[in-house]
């Protein structure tokens, strides 16, 4: 082959490729924003990496939640100037399981098939919850000296952008300061992580490139105001996996699931080169999801130990000054009344109840009464605007008033 005809095969060669290459974009990078919602299934085209809890015959044993059923059908509550029941409310809130602890026993349990007690469901920002108490503990460890640490100290790289110097407790309070839009950017984090797992890292960014990335220059001072941005959790994620040494599927299963026995495994979403995902993508039981809102509602305690300090807990979930948002200074795409608030990565409520909740996307909601005594897991593929998430909020609060007085 002469020189001429080898360039020209060349070049050729590099047009297919990079046709190639377009077709992968059109059919996986451009899948968050082009497909309808309830096709986007990440876990389609990204891998997962195995959450585990205690083998089979080791210590601690799996937690068997001990059935003591209620009749619920009685349960109401005003919504929009109507009164509702819980079989109306999953219906209108695309209910794919609903399960009601009260004392720690199942109550209430309900899958919509194909669902069923075994199915992994999507947690989306839920896992946001599950990361502040995996800072928790790595502090009460001592792998992280105090919230108030900048993250850079465990992950240095993230001094090269806006999150230089942003202590743990203000990208908790999600108050980092960098700039993201939240709706846009998180679709284009998607894109760009697909397209570069199915491109070998020709196009698009993996997720540490995207936390690392210059663009994520600083648009606030941090600690000033609320901005949920979620590309701030994939940042504690990286410190937290710096202070670590070891992958975050890997701490969760030590750190929660093997301690706390959880009743079934889980897996938790991965870009191409095998980072985990903390912004979201944990796939859990309903079960498992009741009993990580179960060990909050007992304050960080488990089968008589305290595995997770209780002044933590308090700081994540309730409004204590200087450690959370009230719901005024809070802004959400909908909001009909001034309900949630912002903690340590979890949504405290307002109303002088004292309960607060787990939320993500599409109706993933763990509530969590503790003056009753109530856990009410919802795990939805609802695509209304809003998620009825203030909606579910009344529901649930209903349903813990129906089962018990207020402690």
């Amino acid at each position: 082959m002469t020189p001429m005809r080898k360039r020209a095969w060349l070049k050729g060669a590099k047009a297919v490729k990079f046709a190639l290459v377009g077709g992968l974009i059109g059919l996986f990078g451009l899948s968050a924003q082009a497909l309808p919602p309830q096709l986007f299934k990440p876990e389609w085209v990204l891998p997962t990496a195995p959450v585990n809890g205690p083998k089979a015959g080791q210590a601690p044993a799996r937690t068997a939640l001990p059935a003591a059923p209620r009749d619920l059908s009685a349960v109401r509550y005003e919504w929009e100037g109507q009164r509702w029941s819980l079989g109306d409310f999953q219906s209108r809130g695309s209910v794919k399981a609903l399960l009601v602890l009260q004392d720690g026993k199942v109550v209430y349990e309900h899958h919509r098939w194909p669902n069923g007690p075994t199915t992994l469901h999507q947690s989306w920002s839920m896992m946001k919850q599950v990361l502040s108490a995996l800072v928790g503990l790595a502090i009460q460890q001592g792998r992280i000296a105090s919230v108030d640490d900048p993250m850079d100290r465990y992950a240095p790289a993230l001094a090269a952008n806006g999150f230089k110097g942003v202590t743990f407790k203000q990208a908790l309070m999600m108050s980092a300061g960098v700039r993201y839009a939240e709706e846009a950017d998180r679709v284009t984090l998607f894109k760009q992580v697909i397209a570069n797992r199915f491109t070998a890292g020709l196009l698009g960014h993996s997720l540490d490139e995207k936390v690392t990335e210059p663009a994520l220059d600083r648009a606030f001072e941090p600690g000033s105001k609320y901005e949920y941005a979620s590309i701030v959790s994939q940042a504690i994620a990286l410190a937290l996996e710096g202070a670590q040494g070891q992958p975050l599927h890997r701490i969760l299963g030590r750190d929660i699931w093997t301690p706390l026995g959880m009743p079934d495994d889980a897996r938790l979403l991965t870009d191409g080169r095998g980072r985990d995902f903390a912004l979201c993508c944990l796939y859990a039981t309903a079960r498992s999801y009741a009993v990580f809102g179960q060990w909050f509602m007992q304050g960080g305690a488990w089968r008589g130990q305290q595995l997770l300090d209780a002044q933590w807990v308090q700081d994540s979930t309730r409004f204590n000054e200087g450690k959370s948002w009230r719901s005024t200074l809070v802004p959400r795409k909908v909001k009909t009344q001034e309900l949630l608030g912002f903690g340590y990565h979890w949504w405290p409520l307002e109303g002088g109840r004292d309960d607060f909740i787990a939320l993500g996307i599409q109706g993933q909601m763990i509530h969590i009464s503790p003056r009753q005594g109530v856990v009410v897991v919802r795990l939805s593929d609802d695509l209304v605007d809003g998620y009825h998430n203030e909606e579910a909020v009344t529901m649930a609060r209903a349903v813990a008033d129906f089962l018990g007085a207020k402690r």
